[in-house]
């Protein structure tokens, strides 16, 4: 349970629930009591002071419970936190109840129905105020039936009911306006929704690879940048692996480039599998690959890019039952006070190693050398 005033801070749809709770019994219920005090005081309603002090006594205690049901939280557990349908009906209750009382400007009090209505219109379905605006015109009816039985005396029924005709023409047209406007929100709805979708996808193609889903080229810079400055200040080991499919072209010349894509693909959930979420990869282009590792030693690197590079070459296609898939991978730790420049440079000079050797193999570049060396590991049989 929370406190009172649950606002905006932490909570902004609970802090405009409140507001519209609090407005709606506030605001409402004084135009309600208003009406009803002037018809009391002309001698319109039937039972005098006594009545009309008793009965708005319950009805402001309904309208403080809803105010003290929103303020600590609990609409928080209903199925409608806005509460919008259960105050319609609760205001709905409360005006037809004083109607009842009210001899010769009951028209007068009905015509709050239509306020409380409005409440409604942007945020209830139209079927839900149409029972509402259904509810409200018979009951007024039942209500003239029921003073016309008890207190004849009362009631001029021709006019009642000429009075409840007009009120019936005017629900239907709230009611109408109400479904209109309905509609027109549903739209407006829709169409925000497709475009967060469009925003969405902009987003993502402005830093991710649309065939993969890794990140792009550009992105990935950016990303690697800040990694690296933050390991500069000695805040962890980081290391980058160039990673490239052996002889990709010849499997889109052989089997297609819809066959090479699946293959792209299926290297992007592999490492994916295999990186934290702290680590990252990305498409540098065609079948290369940046690989990221963040707090990691060159150790642990190598042995996740030997398991990457091993699980992709025990992959096995239906549509390609000979195939086998192999990846060539250079990879080099970061020194303090390196470049960029040439950290990279040290992890592309490993690849190249690795390909000079045979592919489908690891290459680790030595720290602050460009000279060719490496441990490169041996492929297993």
């Amino acid at each position: 349970m929370q406190g009172w005033f649950i606002t905006g801070g932490a909570d902004p749809d609970q802090a405009r629930t409140v507001r519209r709770v609090l407005f709606a019994m506030v605001a409402g219920g004084l135009a309600h009591t208003l009406v009803c005090w002037i018809a009391a005081q002309l001698d319109f309603f039937r039972g005098g002071s006594d009545v009309f002090t008793r009965l708005f006594l319950v009805i402001w205690g309904g309208h403080i419970g809803f105010i003290l049901f929103t303020l600590l939280g609990f609409n928080r557990l209903c199925r409608d936190p806005s509460l919008t349908l259960p105050v319609i009906w609760w205001s709905t209750l409360v005006l037809l109840v004083s109607a009842y009382y009210t001899d010769q400007v009951r028209l007068c009090v009905m015509l709050l129905f239509f306020a409380i209505l409005q409440t409604g219109v942007f945020r209830s379905r139209r079927r839900d105020l149409a029972w509402v605006g259904a509810f409200g015109v018979l009951a007024y009816l039942v209500i003239i039936a029921l003073v016309a039985h008890w207190h004849p005396e009362a009631v001029d029924v021709t006019a009642e009911l000429i009075q409840w005709a007009a009120f019936l023409m005017m629900t239907l047209a709230v009611v109408s306006l109400a479904g209109e406007i309905g509609m027109i929100r549903n739209k407006l709805a829709q169409r925000n929704r497709d475009l967060g979708e469009i925003v969405d996808r902009i987003q993502r193609l402005a830093v991710r690879d649309e065939l993969t889903g890794l990140y792009n080229r550009r992105y990935a810079m950016e990303r690697l940048t800040k990694i690296r400055e933050m390991a500069g200040r000695g805040a962890f080991g980081v290391v980058v692996a160039y990673a490239d499919l052996d002889h990709f072209k010849q499997i889109n010349d052989t089997y297609g480039h819809g066959f090479g894509d699946e293959v792209l693909r299926l290297f992007a959930r592999r490492a994916g599998e295999l990186l934290s979420g702290r680590d990252f990869c990305a498409r540098f282009g065609g079948e290369e690959f940046l690989i990221v590792l963040v707090k990691t030693d060159l150790e642990q690197a190598r042995n996740v890019l030997e398991q990457l590079r091993r699980n992709l070459a025990a992959e096995r296609f239906d549509d390609a039952p000979a195939l086998r898939v192999t990846v060539s991978q250079g990879l080099a730790d970061y020194t303090a006070g390196e470049t960029l420049e040439d950290w990279l440079a040290r992890a592309d000079d490993a690849l190249y190693r690795a390909k000079s050797q045979g592919r489908n193999r690891t290459v680790v570049a030595h720290r602050g050398r460009l000279d060719g060396t490496g441990d490169a590991l041996p492929v297993p049989e």
